[in-house]
Formats: C-alpha cells, sequence, structure tokens
C-alpha cells in the first residue's frame, strides 16, 4: 500500500560503521527526534541515545532501552518530566538553562539519586545557556556533588559544512579552557552534535552518498582535535538516518496545464520533506520503473493547495496512472516532521528492510481523521 515509508536496516547500519571507522574511539550518540522508527534496530555500538521530550522518554520505557543509554535532553523538563527520567534510571540528563540546573538540583535531592548533569552552552539560539550562567553555576554549585556536573553539551544546527563544523570546535575550545584555567572547572565530559550536512540533491543516491563520505572524512580531524581535549561523545541524527529512507507512493493522475505536466501522487508535503524550504526547487534522487522516453514533470500530491508541490521540475521516463515513484534518502525527519495531520489523510504503512530478515511493515496505516475528531460535541 502507498504511501508508505520503507527503511533500510542494511543502509542504516552501513552508515552508522563509516561514522564509527572514521572516528574510532569516539562514542557515537543517536538522537531519537531523526527517526524514532530505527530505534529498535541500532546496532550495540551506538553508545547512548538523546532524548529530548517526554514522549521521547516513553519510546524508551516501551522498548525497554536500557535506561543508562539515555542523554535527557531538551527545551522544556517541567519538574515532573525530570523526576520521570530520574525514576527511570536516565544516565545523562542535560541543563538547558538556570531553572532547569535548579530543577534537575532539587529532584536529585528529593530522589537521593545521584544524577549525572551536562551543562548546555548556547551557541547564539534558544538552547542552552550563556557562559556567564555556566561559570555562575559552577562557581556557586549550592549541591556541591549531587548532581555531578561532569561536563558540557554543545549544538549549533544542521547543514553545516567543514568550515563550520571547525568553528564550532574553535569555540568549544575556549569555553572548556576558561572554565577550567579560571575557574577550575574539570570537564569530564562533552557531548557534541557537529550537525554536518546530508547530501539530498547531488542527483544520484550514489552521488549523494560520495558527497556524505567527503564531507564526514573532511571533518574527522576537527573532531579528533575535541576527542583529545577531555571525553567526547559525538551526536548525530539526520546524518545517520538519511540516506536509509524511501518514500513510496502512486501515481493517481496525470494532467497538462499551460504546457506542464502534472504527475498527482497519493501521497504529498505533508508526509515527505527534505532539509530546508527548498520550495520544491532542488530535485532530490527520485526512482522509477521502467525505461521508456523521458519527459519533463512537476509532482503534486494529494492536499487542497498549491504548495503541495513536491519536485517542480523533474525529468522521468513517461509514466502512466498506477506507477510507484521513490523518494530516495528520507531515512530522517521526513516521517515525523511533515504537518502529517493536515486534510485528514491516512498516515503512512512504515516497514523496515534488511538482507537477513526481508521487508515487514512495522506501522500500519493510522487514520489521521481519528486523530482530528473530537472526543465530544
Amino acid at each position: 500500500m502507498t504511501p508508505s515509508y520503507v527503511f533500510d536496516l542494511d543502509i542504516f547500519n552501513k552508515r552508522i560503521a563509516d561514522i564509527q571507522n572514521a572516528l574510532p574511539g569516539i562514542p557515537l550518540v543517536y538522537s531519537i527526534k531523526a527517526n524514532p522508527f530505527l530505534l529498535p534496530y541500532l546496532p550495540d555500538w551506538v553508545s547512548r541515545i538523546e532524548v529530548c521530550s517526554p514522549g521521547e522518554l516513553e519510546i524508551c520505557k516501551e522498548l525497554d532501552i536500557a535506561p543508562e543509554k539515555i542523554i535527557y535532553s531538551g527545551l522544556v523538563k517541567e519538574e515532573q518530566d525530570i523526576m520521570d527520567a530520574i525514576s527511570y534510571g536516565a544516565g545523562i540528563i542535560t541543563a538547558e538553562s538556570m531553572r532547569q540546573y535548579e530543577l534537575i538540583s532539587e529532584a536529585a535531592k528529593k530522589t537521593g539519586r545521584n544524577i549525572k548533569m551536562l551543562l548546555r552552552l548556547t551557541s547564539g539560539n534558544q538552547f542552552g545557556m550563556v557562559k556567564e550562567d555556566i561559570v555562575g553555576i559552577i562557581k556557586e554549585n549550592v549541591y556541591k556533588d549531587n548532581p555531578d556536573i561532569c561536563g558540557i553539551h554543545y549544538y549549533s544546527g544542521t547543514g553545516k559544512s567543514l568550515k563550520q563544523v571547525e568553528a564550532d570546535v574553535c569555540q568549544i575550545d575556549t569555553v572548556i579552557s576558561e572554565l577550567e584555567d579560571k575557574y577550575g572547572f574539570s570537564c569530564d565530559m562533552l557531548e557534541y552534535g557537529p550537525g554536518i550536512a546530508a547530501e539530498y540533491f547531488a542527483g544520484t543516491d550514489s552521488a549523494c552518498e560520495e558527497k556524505d563520505m567527503a564531507l564526514l572524512d573532511s571533518v574527522s580531524s576537527a573532531l579528533k582535535k575535541l576527542s583529545g581535549r577531555c571525553r567526547l561523545s559525538l551526536e548525530f541524527g539526520r546524518f545517520m538516518a538519511a540516506s536509509c529512507g524511501t518514500y513510496e507512493t502512486s501515481v493517481t493522475d496525470l494532467k497538462s496545464v499551460d504546457d506542464v505536466d502534472y504527475i498527482i501522487i497519493d501521497g504529498g508535503s505533508h508526509q515527505m520533506k527534505y532539509f530546508g524550504p527548498n520550495a520544491a526547487m532542488k530535485v532530490p534522487p527520485v526512482e522509477q520503473d521502467g525505461n521508456g522516453k523521458e519527459r519533463d514533470y512537476m509532482i503534486c500530491g494529494s492536499l487542497c493547495t498549491t504548495a503541495d508541490v513536491l519536485v517542480r521540475n523533474i525529468k522521468l521516463h513517461e509514466v502512466k496512472i498506477g506507477d510507484i515513484l521513490r523518494f530516495k534518502r528520507t531515512g530522517a525527519y521526513s516521517v515525523t516532521e511533515g504537518p502529517l495531520l493536515f486534510l485528514s489523510r491516512r498516515m503512512p504503512e512504515i516497514y523496515i528492510r534488511s538482507k537477513e530478515t526481508g521487508i515487514r511493515r512495522i506501522r500500519s496505516a493510522v487514520e489521521a481523521y481519528r486523530i482530528n475528531l473530537a472526543d465530544s460535541v
């Protein structure tokens, strides 16, 4: 049935192995928000899992994820959220603000449990704390050894180039040096999300893969420098998951308007999103069956809005109603990031695939209208 997602576990595992080979000895962290459906299939060598919401923590509980592997992060962590994480046994909790630091510290006091905490340093946005707040916590830590402030968390965004990663490394090194030299803070651990760019629009799937591997190779030396600074763990989400996903959708109608040939599909932009506001101008890898004459098409979805355009101009072999189009490299974010409930369209089925087990459905289609229907009127 289409629309649907297929996540290839062999590709997923290979990408993680590629990262590990480029950065040997550095623990890897998987951020659930990139794709929660891959969580049960993480290879053992992924050391930790980043959780950014109470809902993601519940997913971990349902899947019996080892609590000591969890780094509980995220902007909004209220008292009960923190208590739930501590009760489950989350290995590390990050403090995004002075208020979160106080809430986590009070929870440690109430529960009597020793809590490991990372202080998140802001990169100039709503996430984390300014250096002065971190200095204040270090200088006036009234809670002493509980929570155990074991290090720093830093993330400055996604889609980054080598130059941007090198700027991050310089910033992190400067701040950690100052905290050590001026305030005697021993930064035992650094969790850093490099956010390196995953390629979506290089033409073919293989060309995208080549660009990803070239970027990974170029940033590895900068990241290895940080590993010599303190105990480093690297958080990846998009870069780990992007290459393993395929969004499959069927052609439901064909029409020509003002010399434009339109393909209408049963999916749409509410279910399939690549990185950034590309306005459908960039062309992702799209695979199809058949090898007939090529034509230029515009691919549009099933929503009642002119904004529902997936690709404004793409050259495909001539299509017919019922054909399946496969949008590649949709393993990260796309499955959850789109406005899935818009127009109450059915949400896609989800499959996993590997050479060992074949293809298997792990979630049936979800009727969005049930979510959009009031409990009572």
